[in-house]
């Protein structure tokens, strides 16, 4: 398989990828970096109120529309049907009986996949299509990238669509007509037990990497929660446009029982190391990775702890004023020193829950999220809010 890119590649991946190692005096990080220009502004509201629309995704198209993917669940909320008690048993889901608990299954709701775009850099957007979904669970669409061609592919969970013939693992689909329809599955991972991809990134030298977490083996009767005892955090590289990947790479180098899971992003750096921060529920806080290139692959250095508090799924993005951002409700965070040190932004912009981002064309960062949290139906009005701002480095 070939790692050659393409110049129309090249010129795609330099919108985003165009990170410089960024130096002050002496080669000494930058004394102060600031947010400024900080515009919050909701960019969607349910039709229905309450509105039920969460898991916000957010990446670039080569003809430089911005895009944006989420959830949404319209319909009743008293006098909905139950799934089905095995089904939830297996998927560890909405088992109680209080009111609270039983408003999670989504059964009786009508669930969209809806996708978004902005030509004006997300002054104004457009409803470019609603891809309808049947499950218990409140997603099942996880990271998706636009690429060079002008395709758009999607990680899935099939695990959360036990009511369709689709294989029950993580898996790919490409849309080639701008997410309006999609294509069969792609496994991309045929010898792990079970994966459970998260986020999709494009590498500077054009190969595509994917985030998220494997298990070995399953075995039969297994639930979702003792699957997710023996997860392991690993990444997946493909250097053909995404039809063959690597076996797993374990990201998580320490001691385990942590917590941790699936739930991890990265930043490619200038000198093709990559930065990963993970989640990992019993800490109560973030921790890293530093994966050193090797070749045309890594070695997981020994993961450390950060001060960084937890907050669901992290958000990394690789800047092109050369500091690796981590987004989340708390705030955002930089380093310039490969997360030796991590310091909050002057102004600090918090964004909404499950971030996700992107740096646009004119420098500035873009990011979505949904107000409220992992909340049953209809528990709070929930709405998708973009944050942009701009970076001031002062060295």
């Amino acid at each position: 398989m070939s790692s050659k890119m393409p110049v129309k590649v090249i010129a795609f991946l330099s919108i985003f990828c165009a990170a410089a190692s960024l130096r002050a005096a002496g080669g000494a990080k930058p004394l102060k970096v600031i947010a400024t220009d900080v515009v919050r502004k909701t960019i969607y509201h349910s039709p229905q109120t309450p509105g039920y629309t969460c898991w916000a995704e957010t990446w670039l198209m080569p003809d430089g529309r911005i895009m944006v993917a989420f959830v949404q669940a319209t319909g009743p909320l008293e006098g909905r049907p139950r799934t089905r008690r095995d089904v939830l048993k297996k998927l560890n889901w909405a088992l109680g009986e209080k009111p609270e608990e039983v408003k999670y299954d989504m059964a009786g709701t009508s669930l969209e996949l809806i996708y978004l775009a902005s030509k004006d850099g997300g002054n104004t957007w457009e409803k470019v299509s609603a891809d309808p979904g049947a499950t218990p669970m409140n997603t099942w669409v996880q990271g998706q990238r636009g690429l060079a061609d002008g395709a758009i592919v999607r990680t899935v969970w099939g695990q959360y669509l036990p009511f369709y013939d689709v294989p029950h693992t993580g898996y790919l689909q490409w849309s080639r007509d701008g997410a309006k329809t999609w294509g069969a599955p792609l496994v991309f991972d045929t010898t792990s037990g079970q994966t459970w991809p998260r986020r999709l990134r494009v590498l500077r030298d054009g190969r595509m990497a994917l985030a998220g977490g494997f298990v070995s083996k399953v075995a039969t009767g297994e639930t979702r929660d003792s699957v997710a005892e023996r997860l392991q955090p690993a990444l997946w590289v493909s250097d053909d446009q995404g039809q063959h990947w690597s076996p797993p790479l374990v990201v998580w180098n320490g001691k385990t029982g942590n917590g941790e899971c699936e739930e991890w992003d990265f930043a490619e750096l200038p000198d093709g190391d990559l930065l990963g921060v993970i989640r990992a529920d019993t800490s109560g806080h973030r921790w890293q990775t530093l994966l050193k290139k090797n070749g045309n692959t890594w070695i997981a250095q020994p993961t450390q702890e950060l001060w960084i508090p937890h907050s669901g799924q992290p958000d990394v993005l690789m800047t092109s004023e050369g500091i690796v951002l981590h987004l989340a409700q708390d705030g955002t965070a930089w380093t310039a020193d490969k997360g030796a040190t991590w310091t909050y932004l002057e102004g600090n912009p918090r964004t909404q829950y499950y971030p996700s981002s992107v740096q646009l064309p004119d420098g500035r960062i873009f990011c979505v999220g949904h107000a409220g949290g992992d909340d049953y139906y209809i528990r709070k009005d929930q709405r998708i809010e973009a944050i942009t701002f701009r970076l001031k480095v002062e060295k």
